[in-house]
């Protein structure tokens, strides 16, 4: 499968793109593109960038985000960057898409679209969006943007609602406690090349969080659909659960 990464410099892009080059063909797209091969200097608010980008690709994950420093950052001039990318740009994707005849869109959401809900409320896989905050609201406009696509156009489209992810490599993230919904990056990866690979999806919004003795957030969609299983359990691992908030 030929898939189109777009973010790929990003902290995500670049794991991610480890984890699927031995199984897809990979058309790696950033603002930031380095000068190497298989790379394309993309700006996702530029529908012509996009589309020039997305010709011949079966599928696009997309990861291309403005988000801003952790917990809450407001500003106008950030607010209106993270509208411009994480609006327009997710617009661009789905309609290069369609234009394209690509046949799948891997949109990243957050967590954070269902953050209205009170500590220790548990968050079912069908909750109604919440968001708080900017950076919630653009996301959560992501995935209104993926369900018109679909509806309209048939375009298959997954909307993976992630927590922040935690590369187990890193020493420094064992010296604080982390949040019971992380997930390790060999889990989120595993659940991005399922929402690519599995067939005949048709629209699904998925959150998918760590596993933990404190999960409050359902991955019955995420089991169910994408048939994902998740292999860590950080709190076993010997990293200290803290609180679930942002």
């Amino acid at each position: 499968m030929r898939i189109l990464i777009t973010g790929a410099a990003g902290l995500i892009g670049r794991q991610l793109t480890r984890y699927l080059t031995p199984h897809h063909e990979l058309v790696l797209a950033d603002l930031h593109a380095p000068e190497e091969a298989g790379w394309i200097r993309m700006d996702v608010t530029r529908i012509e960038d996009v589309v020039r980008a997305s010709a011949g690709v079966d599928a696009v994950i997309h990861l291309a985000i403005a988000s801003g420093a952790e917990g809450e950052y407001e500003d106008d001039p950030f607010n209106a960057l993270r509208f411009d990318v994480n609006v327009k740009g997710t617009y661009n994707v789905f309609e290069a898409a369609r234009r394209c005849g690509v046949g799948r869109v891997v949109y990243t959401s957050s967590l954070t679209v269902v953050w209205g809900y009170g500590p220790g409320e548990y968050v079912g896989a069908d909750a109604e969006a919440r968001p708080v905050g900017s950076y919630a609201v653009t996301k959560h406009l992501g995935e209104v943007i993926a369900r018109d696509y679909h509806q309209r156009f048939g375009l298959s489209a997954v909307c993976l609602r992630i927590a922040k992810p935690v590369d187990l490599e890193d020493p420094t993230i064992r010296e604080r406690p982390i949040r019971p919904q992380w997930v390790p990056f060999p889990d989120l990866c595993q659940a991005y090349r399922r929402a690519v690979e599995v067939p005949e999806l048709e629209f699904e919004i998925i959150h998918l969080v760590g596993e933990s003795s404190r999960r409050r957030w359902d991955l019955s969609r995420a089991q169910e659909v994408l048939g994902y299983r998740p292999e860590y359990r950080l709190e076993e691992l010997g990293y200290q659960l803290g609180a679930d908030t942002v």
